[in-house]
């Protein structure tokens, strides 16, 4: 990696440092830069000597703090990026460019709200259309930066891009400054939980088999949709959205069913996240603050021991649960990550638990 005396500023993005970084596919190496626009981190994870002429195996992939971070299944996005990861170390050549673009670039509210919107349909209208109807464009990612890290890691070669999506790839080609030679796909499997979702990314043109012949999971209990409303008494906490997520055990065929609650704080302009374990009106929920550092999402193992992965199991053997995620606010000189104030999400969950769900609003 050519980066060394910093700081070094290539576009709009800071280079932070560089660093190793172990997964279960070994080790890659790791460049952090945050953008001076939006204050947003980008990373790159390379491996081998990604200068030269010949193409480049490539991964542009989109953050997606559900299935990463929570371990959700209504998606495919933390399989693509597992399966990214592996071509590149079968490869020994290539990298993965991530981008903090939840939600298709719309943010993690916009995020939930479609899975609140489309779980309330009964999956008949889905997340396209979800979308449409918050007013927003089916896809609002942009790929300047993959151009500003690629510069800052002397790659000048066209992409083999690790995607199943031609508007990406033309979008990459197009914003980047970097050609697409060709692409490959990135074949997952289905499963009841993210049937309907990879059904509407088939029908939008995806190079994906439309699992049609699936079953798809069954809700449950109910989901409503409602527009946002802060928590009476108070005016810093607005309830967004709430839908269920269905999250992963150990054995790929086994989900607990959570509810998810996103709600933006005002004050400091941000998504908060909770995940109710059943919830009852005689519940006394145990209560749970999870740290969530964002390079955990490209775990060395299988399970990490302080992972949010390794604590679920004991979440879901008591009677109820709500856990609140706390982001880590940043990186170090040394670049270890910052662990983010617990202090207001407790507040959070002491409020949320006190003013039940409602569908409608306060109107």
């Amino acid at each position: 990696m050519p980066v060394r005396n910093l700081p070094v500023v290539s576009g709009q993005l800071l280079v932070l440092g560089e660093r190793s970084l172990a997964t279960r596919y070994g080790t890659f190496d790791l460049l952090i830069a945050r953008s001076l626009q939006d204050q947003k981190h980008v990373l790159a994870l390379s491996r081998g000597d990604v200068s030269g002429e010949e193409p480049v195996l490539a991964r542009v992939h989109s953050s997606c703090v559900t299935s990463e971070s929570y371990g959700g299944r209504d998606c495919d996005c933390v399989e693509q990026l597992d399966l990214a990861l592996e071509a590149i170390a079968k490869r020994g050549r290539g990298v993965v460019f991530y981008l903090m673009q939840e939600g298709r670039g719309a943010g993690f509210l916009a995020k939930a709200r479609d899975r609140m919107i489309v779980q309330a349909s009964g999956n008949r209208t889905d997340t396209f259309e979800a979308y449409q109807a918050m007013g927003l464009a089916h896809d609002l990612r942009s790929y300047e930066e993959v151009g500003w890290m690629a510069e800052l890691l002397g790659l000048a070669a066209p992409l083999e891009l690790l995607t199943n999506n031609p508007e990406k790839a033309r979008g990459v080609a197009s914003s980047s400054g970097r050609p697409v030679a060709r692409t490959q796909s990135l074949d997952g499997e289905a499963s009841p939980w993210n049937r309907d979702y990879l059904a509407s990314k088939s029908r939008s043109g995806h190079g994906l088999e439309d699992p049609v012949a699936l079953d798809g999971a069954v809700l449950p209990e109910r989901v409503e949709a409602f527009d946002p409303y802060c928590l009476p008494g108070q005016s810093r906490f607005v309830r967004v959205a709430s839908y269920l997520l269905p999250v992963r055990e150990a054995e790929v065929s086994t989900v607990h069913w959570f509810r998810l609650y996103a709600y933006l704080d005002l004050e400091e302009r941000s998504a908060k996240v909770l995940l109710a374990w059943r919830e009852g009106a005689n519940a006394k929920p145990l209560l749970h603050v999870q740290p969530e550092p964002l390079l955990q999402r490209f775990p060395e193992k299988a399970i990490a021991t302080d992972s949010w992965e390794a604590t679920r199991a004991g979440i879901t053997s008591t009677d109820s649960a709500l856990v609140g995620f706390v982001p880590a606010r940043g990186f170090l000189t040394t670049l270890e990550e910052v662990p983010g104030d617990r202090v207001l999400i407790e507040e959070l969950m002491q409020l949320h638990l006190s003013h039940p769900m409602r569908s409608s609003g306060p109107g």
